[in-house]
């Protein structure tokens, strides 16, 4: 963790969050290691206060475990654990999404939300594009309790999802047409079956990238 460049003085606690995310995804921070938070706040170049909020943050999303008088440490990562952390995501969007429908919502936008998306031009496109229409799916078929419960996902791939994970694009790009047509066609459960076969999938690749960074525990095969 010594050669981290600090944040800018205007970070967050989800900034905080995002930077400890990415040492754990490129295998910086490794199973069991311990999370001071006095170091990270000094390599950061912020205070404890933002530091602590991002742990607890983390710990939520599962991603450390923090033990009262011993500290943070990073949870070991398996193959398996990451393959349900995106099954998680299908279940959620997947609720949203038969919510939507039930709830009479504007498919049509929607539809053209996830048809935009795949055909964006290059992954800064698509990352932006596939924000958006999660944003608006998660509005139409969402709660404040649905709310509290799609915000305790927090992503295990730090920036842009689809530059990080090579073929996660490809994948958006030829599943989300089926899930615009399907949506478009009221027909909620193939648009639920294929949005999460493309979860899956892209689970999957991110398994693929852990890897071969090191990051995965071996008790589990990808």
């Amino acid at each position: 963790m010594n050669e981290v460049v600090p944040l800018e003085r205007i970070a967050t606690s989800e900034r905080v969050a995002e930077e400890v995310r990415r040492l754990i995804w490129t295998g910086d921070l490794a199973a069991g290691d311990r999370l001071n938070q006095d170091e990270i706040a000094h390599l950061f170049g912020v205070s404890r206060i933002p530091v602590r909020e991002a742990l607890i943050t983390l710990a939520h999303a599962g991603v450390v475990t923090m033990t009262l008088h011993r500290g943070a440490f990073v949870v070991p990562l398996t193959a398996e654990a990451v393959r349900d952390h995106y099954e998680l995501y299908a279940l959620v969007d997947g609720f949203a999404l038969g919510k939507t429908v039930e709830r009479d919502g504007d498919l049509d936008a929607l539809a053209e939300d996830f048809r935009s998306a795949a055909r964006s031009a290059d992954d800064e496109e698509l990352f932006t594009k596939v924000i958006a229409a999660r944003r608006r799916l998660h509005g139409l078929g969402g709660s404040p309790r649905f709310d509290a419960v799609a915000g305790g996902l927090v992503g295990l791939v730090p920036g842009n999802f689809f530059a990080e994970v090579p073929g996660t694009g490809e994948v958006a790009r030829c599943r989300l047409p089926l899930v615009a047509d399907a949506l478009a066609q009221r027909r909620t459960d193939d648009a639920v079956v294929a949005y999460s076969s493309m979860l899956r999938e892209q689970g999957r690749l991110v398994v693929r990238v852990l890897a071969a960074n090191g990051a995965l525990v071996k008790d589990d095969a990808p």
